[in-house]
């Protein structure tokens, strides 16, 4: 019973995650077709800045919530009012922040206003997060994902309308307003009507100086990858132009659309991973390796494609004034290895009670890539953040698999071969695509290159039918899941 639990909540949010990152990327192309470069880029601007500083509106509460209500179910009505209570306090603070820190930035007053409309974004999203962190304690998922998909709807909807009505930029982030808003609405009202409990201020020292205590490790991990997530962005957009901001977070956008797929598998992983640490490191070891192949099947693919095909593929999404996105998205795809690989890595460091490594090495990425950053942008723009994104990425996977070597042992030569025959196949691939791009268009290099790549891979044994069907049953969670990919 508790295995379907499980797997229709495992369901539910990977759907919705997928659905939504899908919607929200076509929300951002309007944006960018519609308002240009510049728009754009003073658009991604507004978000990244206020994203920061919004761990500081949660710092870690919701991650706790969700532990403290699984824990004693009863007990969430007070849980919940107390994080209530913590968090206007909170959102004062950090709104306040937010404003001060913007105007010593000397950002110019559209983008300004465009961060104050963002903050109160901040805020709404900060609510329905800690709602559904109670939902989350109950094991249902469902009505979070329909918030994420409805809510995300809204949002084009309402976007489109005021895109149509010829309201000028700002009205953009006043669209993400109705959607958060509708969240915060459909949240409250599932967790009041299916769960009695109905959402208040509370502040009971007792529980502030718990969740002051619990919350730190999480608000601490949670800045440091904030910070390091969208810090780029902000100093481009001080050091360079907004224009340059339009170029790269076009290409960023792309790029890191495709992040579902790591995070998929190492949801499906990471409790295996927990009772292999206690039980069987041999087989630890194994998932590591095979999690690291899974994601190498679906990344390198995509790398080579991208990079062959970047100038039609931001034609096609963008236009042709994006052009100067071509060249980051040629670099910034490259990130996107690292960036897959790191997350079993970071999982079986949180896994194995190593979350102390695994914050210190985002400290460290966010520390390189704000020094690259610093180094890089005045002389490159776009492309110096593209390039100080690949090698921050490659620090971070780099230093959570050398911790997570001394955790566990695992086959370094069997990832090795693997690692081989898939980029040989992923390069055939790209070079395929390559010769005959220009021939055939866009629409038909990509179907063409997917069927080279799945017939070398087999071809050199990269990948066997009896893997295959096991990576889909551990997405599924169907018959035995993680243990059929280390049997």
């Amino acid at each position: 019973m508790a295995e379907g639990k499980v797997a229709k909540n495992t369901a539910y949010l990977l759907t919705a995650f997928v659905g939504q990152k899908v919607l929200a990327f076509v929300y951002f192309t309007i944006v960018a077709r519609w308002f240009g470069v510049e728009g754009s880029g003073r658009y991604f601007v507004a978000l990244s800045f206020t994203t920061i500083f919004s761990i500081f509106v949660d710092l870690g509460l919701s991650n706790v919530l969700v532990r403290e209500v699984a824990k004693v179910p009863e007990d969430a009505k007070k849980l919940l009012s107390n994080v209530l209570g913590l968090k206007v306090i909170l959102s004062v603070l950090t709104v306040a922040a937010v404003y001060v820190t913007a105007r010593l930035l000397r950002f110019p007053p559209e983008t300004r206003l465009m961060i104050s409309i963002a903050s109160v974004v901040m805020v709404l999203d900060s609510i329905h997060l800690v709602f559904y962190a109670v939902m989350r304690g109950f094991q249902n998922l469902r009505y979070e994902a329909i918030g994420m998909i409805t809510g995300q709807i809204v949002i084009i909807t309402t976007g489109l309308i005021f895109i149509l009505s010829g309201l000028p930029l700002p009205y953009l982030i006043v669209a993400l307003i109705c959607g958060s808003t509708w969240n915060v609405l459909w949240s409250g009202n599932r967790l009041a009507r299916h769960y009695g409990v109905l959402p208040r201020l509370s502040l009971d020292p007792a529980v502030a100086k718990f969740y002051w205590q619990v919350t730190v490790p999480f608000a601490v991990a949670g800045i440091f990858s904030r910070v390091y997530s969208y810090i780029d962005s902000v100093m481009l957009s001080r050091m360079v132009s907004e224009t340059a901001v339009g170029f790269y977070g076009a290409a960023y956008k792309i790029v890191f659309a495709f992040q579902f797929l790591p995070m998929g598998l190492a949801a499906a992983v990471y409790p295996a991973m927990s009772g292999y640490y206690v039980t069987d490191r041999d087989r630890l070891g194994q998932v590591l390796v095979t999690s690291l192949r899974y994601l190498m099947l679906a990344v390198l693919p995509l790398t080579a494609g991208i990079f062959v095909l970047a100038p039609s593929v931001i034609h096609l999404v963008y236009g042709p004034a994006f052009s100067g996105s071509v060249k980051p998205l040629q670099i910034l795809i490259f990130s996107l290895i690292p960036a897959f690989l790191y997350w079993p890595a970071g999982s079986l460091l949180n896994a194995c009670d190593r979350q102390i490594k695994n914050t210190a090495v985002m400290g460290a990425t966010m520390v390189s890539n704000v020094l690259l950053n610093i180094f890089l942008l005045p002389r490159y723009g776009a492309v110096g953040a593209a390039s100080a994104a690949l090698v921050s990425n490659t620090i971070l996977f780099g230093s959570a698999l050398y911790f997570a070597a001394r955790v566990t042992a695992f086959d370094w030569r069997a990832l090795a071969r693997s690692a081989s025959k898939t980029v040989f196949s992923a390069a055939v691939m790209g070079l395929a695509v390559h010769l005959i791009k220009d021939r055939v268009g866009i629409l038909v290099a990509i179907p063409f290159g997917a069927i080279i790549y799945a017939g070398i891979l087999w071809a050199v044994r990269g990948v066997t039918w009896a893997e295959t069907k096991a990576l889909i049953n551990v997405f599924l969670r169907r018959g035995r899941g993680v243990s059929d990919i280390v049997a």
